[in-house]
């Protein structure tokens, strides 16, 4: 930040104003993918369907019959791996190769695998509820340390979090490598490398799942099933390519952020450099405030500059 001579007090206020109205659905009879589906929604309505209580999951209900199932809102994320160490993403910026080095077998079994384990030199997802040992990183000293006690994934975090650091992360050859010095190939170890399952379209934060039993099972099709149709009884996970109706939020809740920029001397806020640098900062606090889903950019003005001389908030 100090090299773009910029000098950001950032204030960021979440301000969650839920709408009073109840969310409203409409139920759409064209047969298209979850994708196609999603643009719709987004194009005439708000979004794909986010169900977020039981009286939203009862209005959703009275829409269906009982023999269709719509596409709703919800999807399996699975390239939204992150570390834990610092929260930052696997694939750094975007989806890109990380090299021979880094073998990662992931096939999310059942939909229930949602952590990482090294196995010998290479890197498997795993069920977060096996116990099995860890390897923590203490920044300290710069050591990484074997912990032969079984542990599921969130107590091996707790345990690391403790004691040192953080569960180790692996983000290049020679972290690999350290971790392999203290690991050996007979045993499953868990590293910091997990992902959030289960996200909706518009993200929400919703906890609310209705789940039909033995779902979601991620297999039946023999093909990868990462997103979500209901039936009146319950929620299924599909392929993305299957083509079936869908339902569309109508009323959204919003969630606000205010950001405020505050700029020390004749910083220039239309350098693209500061914008930047300014987007980067922001980013990170709203990691800190618990926001883990989210995008960010600048929207232009009509003369096409982002900020006007009284225009500093975002």
């Amino acid at each position: 930040m100090e090299k773009t001579g910029l000098v950001i007090i950032l204030s960021l206020v979440q301000l969650t104003l839920s709408l009073d109205a109840a969310r409203e659905y409409h139920l759409v009879p064209l047969l298209k993918t979850w994708t196609e589906a999603q643009r719709y929604c987004r194009e005439h309505f708000v979004d794909l369907a986010t169900i977020e209580t039981a009286e939203d999951w009862a209005r959703v209900q009275e829409l269906i019959g009982d023999s269709i199932t719509p596409w709703i809102g919800l999807y399996d994320d699975i390239n939204n791996w992150i570390w834990s160490m610092d929260n930052t993403s696997l694939y750094g910026d975007g989806n890109t190769a990380l090299g021979d080095w880094f073998t990662f077998k992931r096939d999310n079994y059942k939909s229930i695998e949602h952590c990482v384990a090294i196995i010998g030199s290479i890197l498997k997802d795993q069920k977060c509820e096996l116990s099995q040992k860890s390897v923590c990183y203490d920044e300290t000293s710069n050591e990484y340390i074997p912990v032969t006690s079984p542990m599921t994934w969130s107590s091996a975090q707790s345990y690391c979090r403790e004691k040192y650091t953080d569960l180790t992360s692996m983000r290049n050859k020679q972290e690999k490598e350290a971790v392999m010095n203290v690991t050996n190939s007979q045993s499953h170890w868990w590293i910091g490398l997990f992902r959030d399952a289960w996200e909706w379209s518009d993200q929400s934060n919703s906890q609310f799942r209705t789940w039909l039993q033995g779902e979601p099972n991620n297999g039946f099709y023999a093909v990868a099933e990462n997103c979500a149709g209901t039936s009146k009884k319950g929620w299924i996970d599909f392929p993305c390519e299957k083509e079936i109706p869908f339902i569309c939020s109508v009323t959204p809740t919003m969630k606000l952020l205010k950001v405020v920029l505050q700029p020390e001397g004749s910083v220039d806020l239309n350098d693209s450099r500061v914008q930047e640098a300014a987007l980067k900062h922001m980013e990170k606090q709203m990691r800190d405030h618990g926001f883990q889903k989210f995008r960010l950019s600048w929207r232009k003005q009509p003369n096409g500059e982002i900020f006007t001389k009284r225009n500093t908030q975002l």
